[in-house]
């Protein structure tokens, strides 16, 4: 009967433990830099990621936002990718770079900053590092609530 106990016992402890465990997701990386006066919007991004979803019917993005890289408003999102299979990503990531070309494209010259979508992915284990240590003493990382 004891040993039945702990078996329910360590079950129930390491179900949500693999359930939650997070260590290899990827994350897309698009950062948003400043010029003069701030940040470019972000609206047509997450007008972007929010039509992907609905198009797809996927599980909502996974989104975090690095606040706080630059006295502008400099800013990072890192796009979760583990619902998209390698199709989607390419279609994700292409159409990401699209939307930042063309906002790139009609920025106010001298005024704006960029933003720039990045090839490589990252790793959930440099978010947690970034979590633990910030890259600037005025920044932090938190879970993004686009659907607002």
């Amino acid at each position: 009967m004891k040993q039945l106990f702990k078996l329910v016992v360590i079950t129930l402890v390491a179900i949500p433990v693999f359930s939650f465990s997070q260590t290899n997701k990827e994350y897309i990386i698009i950062g948003y830099s400043s010029i003069c006066c701030g940040t470019p919007s972000t609206k047509p991004i997450i007008d972007f990621v929010k039509k992907f979803e609905t198009k797809n019917k996927l599980h909502p993005f996974e989104i975090f936002i690095e606040n706080g890289l630059g006295k502008e408003g400099e800013h990072t999102f890192y796009i979760g990718t583990d619902n998209l299979n390698t199709k989607l990503i390419k279609s994700f990531l292409g159409g990401l770079k699209v939307t930042a070309t063309n906002q790139n494209n009609q920025r106010s010259k001298n005024r704006d900053g960029y933003i720039n979508v990045n090839d490589k992915r990252t790793l959930n284990s440099t978010l947690k590092s970034i979590k633990i240590k910030p890259r600037t003493k005025f920044s932090s990382l938190e879970i993004y609530n686009y659907k607002q």
